[in-house]
């Protein structure tokens, strides 16, 4: 069974016994789980017009029941892509989302690549970078979430106050990581020279430091931008919820 926007947001409302749902804030949240490249809604051939079907009904349910709950837009879509069915993206659209900065598709790359150079070195390279860099950032974000649960059991904090805080931490945490993904993917698609080093006579090997520098310039350019409309999201999803 498929249903329209309107049809599909009463099947949600019925579901989870909320009649102050309304159906801009549902095409909402599939617009951005499509702008996050997460989950795909299917159009009809004729009109192009979106339809949504059972798959689309449990994620619309799992969204509308976590934010009852008080979870950021962002949290739940992490879960979602985490623990949920999603539809995948067709082939051709297989294109950067609108509200990321614009950063070349691992296909195009591969075009670009001379492909007899990219063997299995090169993959277990780009695997170990992202590895590294990830293990570096869970122990951050532990460290970050330990200074925050001392600082919130402080009596003169309120439960508003240790909400914002948290919320804010995981969106920065979420924009971090999301420019760290894309730093690596351009450094990989860099020259061997400029990636690699000579050590001795024979021998090269990554430039670790190099690299670094690479992601920390990249996130340190973008992160300002990229924040702000996160938190512009943010702002304009908790309006579009409030009862119309």
């Amino acid at each position: 069974m498929y249903w329209r926007i309107s049809d599909f947001t009463e099947e949600i409302k019925q579901a989870v016994g909320d009649e102050k749902l309304n159906r801009k804030t549902v095409d909402i949240w599939f617009k951005k789980l499509e702008e996050e490249r997460i989950h795909y809604v299917n159009r009809t051939e004729d009109t192009n017009e979106k339809v949504y079907n059972e798959l689309d009904l449990r994620i619309g349910i799992f969204i509308k029941k976590k934010r009852n709950e008080n979870w950021s837009l962002n949290a739940i879509f992490n879960e979602i892509a985490d623990q949920l069915e999603v539809r995948p993206f067709p082939v051709e659209h297989l294109e950067p989302a609108k509200n990321e900065l614009p950063v070349p598709s691992i296909a195009n790359m591969l075009q670009h690549l001379n492909l007899n150079r990219f063997k299995e070195e090169l993959l277990v390279e780009i695997r170990g970078a992202i590895e590294e860099v990830a293990a570096g950032q869970l122990l951050e974000l532990k460290n970050q979430v330990e200074s925050i649960a001392q600082r919130i059991s402080a009596p003169d904090k309120t439960e508003d106050e240790r909400e914002r805080r948290f919320q804010d931490m995981i969106v920065k945490r979420r924009v971090e990581y999301q420019l760290e993904k894309e730093a690596l993917l351009l450094w990989t698609a860099k020259p061997v020279e400029e990636r690699f080093k000579k050590v001795g006579l024979l021998r090269k090997e990554e430039d670790i430091t190099k690299r670094d520098l690479f992601v920390k310039d990249f996130i340190n350019r973008h992160f300002a931008e990229r924040l702000k409309k996160e938190i512009i999201f943010e702002e304009n999803a908790k309006q579009e919820e409030l009862p119309v």
